[in-house]
């Protein structure tokens, strides 16, 4: 569960595929924003600004389905806001990555056995 700019999306990064969606989708959408140049003679700030609305937009459209760009950011394109609600889904992700690892280091600890005691025993 994640919650962006106070919406709770619900998505399962554990689930084999939903990760590989996120995987490429969150690497597709970093290459898009590094990738908009402010400073381009054809692209205006509006334009700039305009863009990378698009690009996080875009993101939430394909994770969560068409229309889910629109709910989190309140029909506004607003430079602040995506920014945030990326960052707020990135800070989720890492989370719930987070919350594995340590789910992993307890079950391999309390399943694999110390040598050093089992030779103790003996």
């Amino acid at each position: 569960m994640f919650t962006v700019n106070g919406k709770e999306l619900d998505y399962d990064i554990f689930d084999a595929d939903k990760a590989d969606l996120i995987q490429r989708v969150m690497e597709e959408t970093f290459q898009k924003i590094a990738s908009i140049d402010a400073n381009s003679p054809e692209n205006t700030w509006a334009g700039f600004v305009r863009e990378i609305c698009e690009a996080v937009a875009a993101a939430f459209d394909r994770l969560w389905g068409a229309g889910t760009a629109v709910k989190i950011f309140d029909g506004v394109v607003n430079l602040k806001v995506a920014m945030n609600a990326f960052q707020e889904l990135v800070d989720g992700i890492n989370a719930e990555k987070a919350e594995l690892e340590t789910m992993a280091k307890a079950v391999t600890a309390k399943y694999s056995g110390n040598r050093a005691q089992r030779r103790a025993k003996k």
